[in-house]
């Protein structure tokens, strides 16, 4: 990894760099994702390469999901 890259927080979900403290002080910080509702002391710090991955992974986790609710539906 080249160390001149552009690290960024990123929700360790959707991958989404929109975050915003929901909670923070003595117990340490506690994030919250605008983008999939992640709420959780956990952010990673991720390059471009990283993100796309995280991404990638959320959005083919998410059309299975989408995918399983359609075939309960028929039920």
């Amino acid at each position: 990894m080249d160390y001149d890259e552009k690290m960024k927080k990123v929700c360790p979900v959707c991958g989404s760099s929109d975050l915003y403290y929901e909670v923070g002080g003595y117990m340490g910080m506690i994030y919250h994702c605008k983008n999939c509702d992640y709420i959780g002391a956990l952010v990673v710090e991720a390059n471009q390469e990283m993100i796309d991955q995280i991404r990638e992974e959320y959005e083919s986790t998410d059309d299975d999901d989408v995918k399983e609710d359609d075939d309960n539906t028929s039920e």
